[in-house]
């Protein structure tokens, strides 16, 4: 039976704006759950304390955790048997239980996905490198392979570089590997405070960013940005989003206390990336579109596809098409049909026959051809013919 009212400890550290949001979505998330009575602690209190009970001693109902505790303080959650939520956080004896626990992800697979293709819309390079946070976590390894794959598809290939983001000799470090990428190099860092170490150590090497090293981060932290004097560019996370939905994940856990089985957990993608001076938009995408585009309209009397249009600008079909997409929204199938049609307007109407532009351009029939034509233009080929004063 539910209870008319539940007590909840939720720790959070309010020291970074990412924290703030997330428990701003507690917040917000809790208005719809108006039994709840919260203590909100920070993450020292939380280890420090011997019991799981609140101020005037009553016992904690649920659980939400954004920080994870000691060793200590981690066992009595998983023998407390309280309802627990896990926000980012890793314990198998708390998860061992199965029951009453729920975890709330960031998506780290989209996290470091949005990052490369961020990337890949502000120019072309040569190569591509990751920048581990400190101690190479969970989280920074799963960025790390979504980066890499995405990459890996347009055909860069990808460097990882893990080395300590402090300590004698870290920042030399940094610098040669930064030296040793094929420039122009796409660079992503796990968080803002590796992006900022990168390009601070940039400027120190005399790599220009982003002409020479475009850098992206994680988490969109301002005070990261003016440390190295430059708006990074960030994948920002939804951090209200998770607090919302580690709410909604304890309220079920308290109103379902007989519910037992496989523990549930939920991915929380990102919520945008903010495109700052460091990965600034470069006028190579621009350049290669054109270069498309000029081939196609040399060679619309073929039957062009946009493999060939790739292999005739010299890059991977994939990146063409990402580049046409990025550029002008469109697609290179598209670019090749309006080049042909426009093609097949101009022979008409400079008096040349169907029958003779069915041949020259090979389509298929000339019911092919007025098809295409009508759908293209809204009119008959004997129209265009006519437009000219030629009706034979």
């Amino acid at each position: 039976m539910a209870k008319e009212s539940y007590n909840v400890l939720a720790v959070y550290s309010l020291l970074y704006s990412a924290c703030r949001e997330h428990f701003s979505g507690v917040l917000e998330e809790m208005s719809n759950t108006s039994n709840w009575r919260l203590t909100a602690v920070p993450p020292e209190w939380f280890a420090a304390r011997g019991k799981l009970e609140n101020e005037i001693g009553e016992p904690f109902d649920g659980i939400i955790l954004s920080m994870p505790g000691d060793r200590e303080t981690m066992g009595r959650v998983a023998e407390s048997r309280i309802p627990t939520v896990l926000v980012d956080i890793t314990d198998r004896r708390v998860t061992a239980r199965r029951d009453a626990v729920s975890t709330v992800w960031t998506d780290n697979a989209d996290v470091g996905r949005r990052a490369a293709l961020h990337l890949l819309s502000r120019g072309e390079y040569k190569s591509a490198g990751f920048v581990h946070a400190a101690g190479r976590p969970f989280y920074s390894e799963e960025r790390m392979m979504a980066f890499r794959r995405t990459m890996r598809r347009a055909g860069c290939a990808t460097s990882v570089f893990d080395g300590p983001a402090g300590g004698p000799g870290s920042r030399e470090r940094l610098r040669k590997w930064l030296r040793s990428l094929a420039r122009p190099a796409a660079v992503m860092a796990s968080d803002d405070i590796r992006a900022a170490d990168v390009v601070n150590a940039c400027r120190e090497e005399g790599i220009a960013v982003p002409s020479q090293v475009a850098v992206v981060g994680v988490d969109y932290d301002i005070s990261q940005h003016a440390r190295c004097g430059m708006g990074i560019s960030s994948v920002i996370l939804n951090s209200m989003a998770m607090g919302r939905q580690a709410v909604r994940e304890l309220d079920f856990l308290l109103k379902h206390p007989k519910s037992r089985g496989r523990m549930h957990e939920v991915l929380v993608p990102a919520r945008d990336v903010f495109a700052g001076e460091s990965t600034a938009r470069s006028v190579s995408a621009v350049r290669l579109v054109n270069s498309a585009l000029e081939f196609i309209s040399a060679n619309c009397a073929r039957p062009v596809t946009a493999a060939s249009v790739a292999a005739g600008i010299g890059c991977s079909r994939r990146l063409a098409e990402l580049r046409f997409r990025q550029a002008g929204g469109t697609t290179i199938r598209k670019a090749i049909a309006d080049a042909r049609m426009g093609e097949v307007r101009r022979r008409l109407q400079s008096g040349e026959s169907v029958k003779n532009i069915v041949r020259e351009m090979h389509f298929a029939s000339p019911n092919q051809l007025y098809r295409m034509y009508k759908r293209r233009f809204g009119e008959t080929t004997l129209a265009a013919r006519k437009a000219r004063g030629d009706d034979n």
